[in-house]
Formats: structure tokens, sequence, C-alpha cells
């Protein structure tokens, strides 16, 4: 390398430390067997702030490398092994693979050389003469470069850091949506759960009550009814308005039996269990009819199976619900049952004619978000795997209820 470098006009040194990192920080491997020029190399180096290491053969700089320094500046022409040698060790090393490596020389200075250095791994290639400022310049220019190439490592250490923890904290979020929908369900699985022996406990509550009203308060109002009849029977004995007064007794029991006796089919229709579902249907439109006015008709098949007893009961309940509704709600003078039953799926359908349901109201219905009655009629269904839907077209309200039936094989059917 040229010792004598004359500087270009009013270029000071530190025009080129524009380095992104505090010089004084920088390790720098110079390998160079010439002394004089190790020296003149050395010393350009250290003015620019650098920290300088120094080997004058091939074994040494390999020695010295693993020190890892910033940048190392190779002589071509070494005495016991060539440069490109050295500067393939170490870019094949993957401890010393990232530092940068400027080639120089005095001997090599034709471009298949340089073209073989940087083929070599070099990074850069500078052949006599050499000028001093452009040697700290390109230094200086590699060291950017690396540190760029550091930054940019590191960026992409981090990223893939981050996206590890992402991934197990998506893996770590799915683990807790999992889970919480497992909780999710099975506490709408205990709440279905629940609300099914709600509604059977209600049913089982109206049957007992029924049966008390008919036994207990039917046989008294009975004994009352024969003990004003025995007195009824021998008028000479009291006076006339004392008969009168016995006369209104036994007409107003029998007028408390006929309440209680409806109060008690009400509640839980002997038919429902003695004649099953089709007769008491029937038995309670009739007496539909005539307590509120409108008039309901039955459409249903000629022949029905008896179906299990907590079916026939939900959907017995499912109609008096319907029809309490359309009392209550839209007007009707009219409304429409349908029952009929195919060999897998009940289908019942409550129709009127009224005043209808808006329809984002039909919406929330259906998506179970109604009041008590709707969300009973769901339940009670849901408990057979079936379901319930409503539809409200300008002109009245249908309740639409499917029930998956499974027959057995020693079912009866019968003509009901």
């Amino acid at each position: 390398m040229s010792d004598s470098i004359t500087l270009r006009g009013a270029v000071k040194w530190e025009d080129f430390g524009g380095v992104p990192i505090n010089n004084s920080l920088v390790r720098i491997l110079a390998v160079d067997d010439n002394e004089a020029l190790r020296y003149s190399l050395v010393r350009s180096l250290r003015e620019a702030g650098y920290q300088v290491m120094e080997a004058s053969t091939g074994a040494e700089a390999l020695s010295l490398v693993k020190q890892v320094p910033d940048l190392v500046t190779l002589d071509v022409n070494l005495p016991d092994m060539h440069g490109f040698d050295v500067c393939k060790q170490i870019k094949t090393d993957p401890l010393t693979a990232h530092i940068p490596v400027l080639h120089l020389s005095s001997t090599f200075v034709d471009p298949d050389a340089r073209v073989q250095g940087l083929a070599s791994g070099a990074d850069a290639y500078l052949a006599e003469p050499i000028d001093r400022i452009e040697l700290v310049a390109t230094v200086a220019a590699l060291l950017r470069l690396k540190n760029a190439e550091t930054m940019a490592r590191q960026q992409a250490e981090a990223a893939e850091q981050a996206r590890q923890q992402l991934a197990v904290l998506n893996a770590s979020l799915e683990q807790r949506v999992v889970e919480r929908t497992s909780e999710l369900e099975a506490a709408n699985e205990s709440l279905r759960a629940l609300s099914i022996r709600i509604l059977q406990a209600q049913d089982e509550e109206r049957k007992r009550i029924a049966r008390e009203l008919h036994d207990s308060v039917g046989q008294l109002l009975a004994a009352i009814k024969m003990n004003t009849a025995s007195l009824i029977s021998q008028p000479s004995q009291f006076s006339s308005h004392v008969v009168d007064s016995i006369s209104d007794i036994e007409k107003m029991t029998d007028e408390t039996l006929r309440s209680i006796r409806l109060i008690s089919h009400l509640l839980h229709p002997p038919l429902l269990d003695e004649s099953g579902l089709l007769p008491a249907l029937r038995w309670y439109i009739e007496e539909f009819n005539q307590r509120s006015g409108i008039m309901v008709q039955l459409e249903c098949d000629s022949i029905l199976p008896r179906f299990p007893a907590e079916i026939e009961t939900s959907l017995f309940r499912i109609v008096q619900e319907c029809l309490g509704n359309i009392h209550r709600h839209s007007a009707s003078k009219t409304a429409l049952i349908r029952l009929r039953a195919d060999q897998d799926v009940i289908h019942l359908e409550v129709q009127d004619f009224g005043r209808g349901i808006p329809p984002e109201r039909v919406r929330d219905l259906n998506a179970g978000r109604g009041g008590v009655g709707i969300r009973g009629m769901q339940e009670r269904v849901a408990q057979f795997g079936g379901a319930i839907r409503l539809e409200s077209p300008p002109n009245g309200t249908t309740v639409k209820a499917t029930v998956p039936l499974k027959q057995q094989e020693d079912s009866e059917f019968h003509v009901a």
C-alpha cells in the first residue's frame, strides 16, 4: 500500500467519521506481512478513531478473527497462505461470516484479481495506489453496511420473536376461547336441563293440584250438594225463607262444582292421560271457544298414535300457550290448529288471523330473546330435539313446532 498520501484541499479526518456508531468502539483487524505498509494502514485507521489489531500472516489472522472484530483489512499476498483462502475461511465460519472483509493489494491489481477476491467473499477490494481518504471512506461505508445489516438482522430476530410470542398468545387465546365456549355450552346445557325440570315440575304440580281439587274440594262440594238436596226434600219442616236459602245454596254449590271441575281440567285434562292428545285438544278447543268467543278449528290426521306422555303434555301446553296469546294479543276472531305426524316427526301449527307481530320482534323471538311463554315452548320441544319457529306475514301469526319422533316397535296406533 502506498505510504505517500496527499490530502485533497481542506479535507479533514472528521469528514470521514460519519459512521452511525462510535468509532472508538469499533475494532479492526489489519492483516499485512509488510511492516511498513501495515504501519501506515494502522496509523490511518487509528487516526480515524478506530481500535486496531495487527496480524502479519494468514494463520495469525485466522486466530485473531475469532475475537470477532468489526472489520478485517486483508492483504492478498501473505507469506503462509493466499489472502483469498483466508477470506473464504472467515466467510464460511458461522462465528465470523458476518464480518466485512476489505481486500488490499499492491500485487494483485488487475480486474481478474478483483473479481476473484470479491468471489471469495470479500466485501470490497482496493488496489495500489490506495488513497488514504478512499481507504477510510471505504472502511466507513463497510461499517455502515455492517451496522445496517446488524440492525436488519436484529429487527428480523425481534420480528420472529414477536411472531413466536404472537403465535403462543394466539394459541393461548384459542385455548381460552375453547375453554370458555365449553364452559358456556355446559352452562347453557345446565340451564336447559333446569328449565326442563322446572317445566316438568310445573306439569306435575298442575296435575297434583287438579287431582286435589277434584278429589278433595270436589268431594266436599258434592257432600254439601247431597245435604242441601236432603233438606229441600223436606220443605214442610222449614219456612219458605229457609227453603229458598237452601235452594240458593244448592245452585251456588252446583256452580262452584262446575268451576272446580273446569279449573281442574284446565290444569290437567284427565283425557290427556286416559285417551291421548287429540281428545284432550278437542275438549280444550270446545271449552276455549265458549270462554273466549274465538272460533278455533282443528285439522288433524284421523289416525294418530299415542305419543309418549311427555310429548303429549308438551304439545298440549304449547296449544294452551298459543291460544292464550291469541286471546290476549292478536284481536283475531278465528284460529286454526294443524296436527299431523309422519313416521319420524310430529308437526304442530297454531295460526291466527289478527294483527301480527313486527318483523324485528319475530327475529328476536326466533333467536330465543322472547318472553317467558315463547321460551317455555322452545324449551319444551328442545328436550326432544325439536324446534319452534314463528312466522308473521302482514296478517296474522303462525307458530310451527316440530318434534322428532322415534316410534317404538310396540307402539299402538288407534283412531282417536
